[in-house]
């Protein structure tokens, strides 16, 4: 469920750019004067084209690596937690039956904790490339210049 919230917030990233972008067009007044520049327009084309391309790229990142995230977790990620403890976890790992050192041999929850924390930290990162997108979008969209000026 990781992966589906970072992408979710990656499109939202987009929202906020088109918010900011479409506010930042003046209307043209009752006379056909035409306030919004060229230089705005193309300023406002590469703020899009920016946020756009880094939500992709993030994207294809979140999604590569979400994907072999799960499959190498499995239905084990229940067990896996970020502060692992010592106390006794019922789960998929635990082979009932067995001895709780077979159990442990073979349930591998550390090697599942690490690649968990390895999937996360990949995550972030893959997630930064769309936040310094949405950065430099809000940058690039506030370079602007009007018709009527001058």
């Amino acid at each position: 469920i990781i992966p589906i919230v970072m992408a979710g917030v990656i499109g939202i990233y987009g929202l906020i750019v088109a918010v900011i972008l479409a506010e930042s067009i003046p209307t043209p007044s009752k006379n056909r004067d035409n306030a919004y520049s060229i230089y705005t327009a193309m300023a406002h084309l590469c703020a899009g084209l920016c946020c756009g391309a880094s939500g992709l790229a993030a994207g294809g990142c979140i999604g590569i690596v979400g994907d072999y995230g799960v499959r190498a977790v499995g239905y084990r990620a229940s067990n896996i937690s970020l502060f692992p403890s010592s106390a006794e976890k019922s789960g998929y790992s635990s082979i009932p039956g067995d001895g709780e050192d077979a159990a442990a041999d073979m349930g591998g929850e550390n090697d599942q904790n690490k690649l968990f924390v390895g999937m996360l930290i990949m995550l972030i990162f893959s997630e930064a490339l769309a936040l310094y997108g949405l950065i430099v979008a809000l940058i690039v969209s506030q370079h602007s210049y009007s018709c009527l000026e001058g």
